[in-house]
């Protein structure tokens, strides 16, 4: 009975961890994807997200590979792409939590004019022309 259920424990593999901004909050519905492994998790309203399986090249689920370095890579709109590195090694593995940082616009004052009529050939530069001209 021992035996049995420390196999059953052993067989479960994931890589568990959070995504936070840059004050510590957690960030819902943040894209987790890892590589090698062809997934992608979105974490849940407490910025957690759980791994437990990959994909192979024809799409089958497939679980983590032991002594394996995985890439993992958090995304949402709005903020900065972060990678983070990890060596999976056996069961289940806490990541460090990933830092998202918010993407900034930097707006200026210009002193030129941007009066489009008086850029008449305006579609040549760009090799299109636009919906509606």
């Amino acid at each position: 009975m021992i035996a049995f259920l420390l196999l059953a424990c052993a067989a479960h593999r994931a890589i568990t961890g959070s995504v936070l901004d840059r004050n510590g909050q957690p960030i819902e519905r943040a894209i987790v994807s890892v590589k090698p492994g062809g997934v992608e998790i979105v974490t849940d309203e407490n910025g957690r997200y759980v791994i437990d399986y990959l994909r192979t090249e024809n799409g089958d689920r497939t679980e983590l590979r032991k002594k394996t370095d995985y890439e993992l890579e958090a995304f949402l709109p709005g903020y900065h792409i972060t990678r983070s590195s990890l060596s999976y090694r056996r069961g289940k593995v806490e990541a460090d939590p990933i830092t998202l940082v918010p993407d900034t616009v930097r707006m200026s004052e210009t002193d030129s004019d941007l009066d489009p009529n008086l850029y008449p050939d305006r579609s040549q530069s760009a090799g299109t022309t636009y919906e509606g001209e």
